[in-house]
């Protein structure tokens, strides 16, 4: 009896090890270094308002889906909620629905953002762009 109560929890382990290790994410076709520059690029183009180098990195999907005065507006809401951006963080990876999705703390000058930045897996055009920090969700309840 004893010797069945070892073997359980011990396969359970073995088990547990097994699908931990076999889960792990699939990334973009990109170093987390290029996903970091990437992602500071595109801030730094917020800073400064420019719309050119903030799209370079983007699929056309995404290219459509933020034109010109949506990007002047969304700008606005982030200087006026998180000031100018400074730095990010190495990011941290996980999959969904074929995606690569990237998050990482981005310091800005009034607080920290989490940045969401997707890709397709094994691509290298930005799919998707998210920010989320307290003073964005204080105008977005």
């Amino acid at each position: 009896m004893r010797t069945k109560i070892t073997i359980l929890p011990l396969s359970l382990v073995i088990l547990l090890a097994l699908s931990v290790t076999g889960c792990q994410a699939e990334p973009a076709a990109l170093s987390d270094e290029q996903v970091v520059e990437i992602t500071e690029n595109i801030l730094t183009a917020i800073n400064t308002a420019d719309y050119g180098q903030f799209v370079q990195d983007f699929g056309t999907e995404m290219v459509a889906a933020i034109p010109e005065d949506d990007f002047i507006d969304m700008r606005t809401m982030l200087q006026d909620s998180s000031g100018n951006f400074r730095t990010c963080q190495s990011p941290t990876l996980l999959n969904n629905g074929g995606y690569a999705i990237y998050r990482m703390i981005c310091e800005f000058e009034q607080e920290d953002v989490v940045v969401t930045i997707t890709f397709k897996i094994g691509g290298d055009e930005v799919d998707g762009l998210f920010f989320d920090s307290p003073n964005l969700r204080k105008l977005n309840p």
